[in-house]
């Protein structure tokens, strides 16, 4: 046993010296950042990274588990770099909060804020560097209040997280039939409404800011008759039990975060680029303005209306493309685009995850 750990404590001593090694070199490179007005944080270059040490990999630990490792070495390395304050949607616990955990890490200034507007908000005055909100969910669609304010806001969106949604069900109460109110967020409502309406029909819905908001309703309250739905962790952080562990309705339900700032994304291998516009209103006006999109072979993953609040009965469209806004077929289509619509905005291009269909 002795001679095993003695090898370990070698290694454990060769790579910490690496580690420093690797910190003072990426110190040297946030210098040249600084000097020629670059961002420290380059999610191009993370995904590179990722890619590199998954190949690296002999298989030995999984792929995740050596992201994760990485993940808080780069963490630490963007502490050292610089100043960096992260915001995300919510309070502590809320799946927003463990999204900007699995992007930025444990060792940044991270900031919890109440609404997704006010994360917007803090972005654009420089409160923090970047924001970090849900823009879509595997089984309900598009986030309404990120749409409305990416038209608002002077911001892109930077990158983007992809999370795997388990709702729980959180109370002090022993069983269902004790449950007389149920508090949570629209969309935590939506992706467990089925198992809800069917076990918990006498339990009225009390509708919150967040999850995590919820859960610290049902933790300060302390009545038995009321509960949360929610991610287990915030039960653990806020110190309500779980009474029932995955309710959501459909298991294979992830929601994809973005992470907005003031930064533009250089190009990586895998991009998104999402684009707004107004439509004139006359018939066939969407499909003129979506023929470029054929015409140049840019695959859609999405499309979204949102009433224009500065005009009555006009709507803006949301379209998520694959592809970086910076590809030639993206920028023909995209001229081609302008001329047929008003309003027209890249809202981000950024390098992007890799989903569960990957």
């Amino acid at each position: 046993m002795k001679q095993y750990r003695d090898q370990i404590d070698r290694i454990d001593s060769e790579i910490v010296r690496l580690i420093g090694q690797r910190a003072e070199i990426a110190r040297e490179i946030a210098a040249a950042k600084q000097k020629d007005n670059l961002p420290l944080y380059q999610p191009d270059r993370e995904q590179q990274v990722y890619d590199k040490i998954a190949k690296l990999n002999p298989g030995i630990v999984d792929d995740e588990s050596l992201r994760n490792i990485y993940r808080e070495i780069m963490s630490a390395t963007l502490k050292l770099e610089g100043s960096i304050q992260v915001g995300y949607f919510g309070a502590e616990g809320s799946f927003s909060h463990q999204a900007t955990l699995k992007k930025f890490g444990r060792s940044l200034s991270l900031a919890p804020f109440r609404t997704i507007d006010d994360v917007f908000q803090a972005t654009e005055r420089g409160e923090i560097r970047y924001g970090v909100v849900p823009i879509e969910n595997s089984t309900e669609g598009m986030v309404k209040a990120t749409l409305d304010a990416l038209v608002k806001y002077n911001l892109q969106i930077y990158s983007d997280i992809v999370l795997q949604i388990t709702q729980s069900l959180l109370t002090r109460a022993k069983d269902l039939k004790s449950i007389e109110r149920i508090y949570t967020h629209p969309q935590a409502y939506a992706q467990a409404r089925n198992f809800i309406m069917k076990n918990i029909a006498q339990a009225e819905w009390i509708e919150t800011p967040s999850t995590s908001e919820a859960v610290k309703i049902v933790a300060e309250d302390g009545s038995e008759r009321l509960a949360a739905v929610a991610s287990h962790v915030a039960g653990e952080i806020y110190g309500v039990p779980v009474l029932l562990d995955d309710i959501t309705d459909y298991k294979r339900n992830f929601t994809r975060f973005v992470v907005i700032g003031r930064d533009t994304a250089n190009r990586a291998e895998r991009n998104r680029t999402m684009i707004s516009f107004n439509l004139p209103d006359s018939t066939g006006s969407l499909y003129r303005a979506l023929a470029p999109l054929y015409e140049e072979k840019i695959n859609m993953r999405g499309i979204e209306s949102r009433p224009d609040r500065s005009q009555v009965w006009s709507y803006i469209f949301f379209i998520d493309l694959e592809g970086h806004a910076d590809d030639a077929p993206m920028q023909a289509a995209f001229a081609k685009i302008r001329d047929l619509t008003t309003g027209f905005r890249i809202l981000g291009s950024y390098p992007v995850e890799k989903g569960p269909e990957d």
